[in-house]
């Protein structure tokens, strides 16, 4: 899908307090944050997950997070907590993706890439995908492991 400047916009017309919208000096419309952060959001596996891009001491980097679930309880089985716990320790190893448990006893899912200098909205989709996919097998077996819910934290 190929999207062309929208021509019949002008600065004057775009509150400059909705920083998400800039016309640029060639008069196409450019959708971001001035300071060139974006925020997006996805739902994959039954999961919502959002992502977005922050400054760090070198660079760019982007987070992404997924609420999973609550740990399971000993009561709905020993061997169901035993196994979810492993996943969640197995996913340790991975570089830059983790499942993690919170202090509240919620299992979620992490992850941080640092971005290029020059990086594009495009760069910061790839890298939400690398860190999914990094995180997918594990969290393929947590999620078959896991008792079903329906309710949220």
């Amino acid at each position: 899908m190929n999207l062309k400047a929208i021509p019949l916009l002008s600065a004057q017309r775009i509150s400059e307090a909705d920083s998400r919208l800039q016309v640029n000096t060639n008069q196409a419309l450019q959708i971001g944050r001035l300071d060139r952060q974006i925020e997006f959001a996805f739902r994959l596996m039954g999961l919502s997950f959002t992502a977005n891009t922050r400054p760090a001491d070198n660079g760019t980097v982007l987070q992404l997070s997924a609420e999973v679930g609550p740990v399971p309880y000993s009561a709905e089985g020993v061997g169901t907590r035993r196994s979810a716990l492993s996943i969640i320790e197995s996913a340790q190893m991975l570089p830059e993706a983790r499942l993690v448990i919170s202090r509240s006893r919620w299992i979620y899912v992490i992850g941080k890439s640092a971005l290029s200098e020059d990086w594009s909205a495009a760069d910061a989709i790839s890298a939400s995908t690398r860190l999914v996919l990094q995180v997918k097998p594990h969290l393929t077996m947590l999620l078959e492991v896991l008792p079903c819910r329906h309710s949220h934290h």
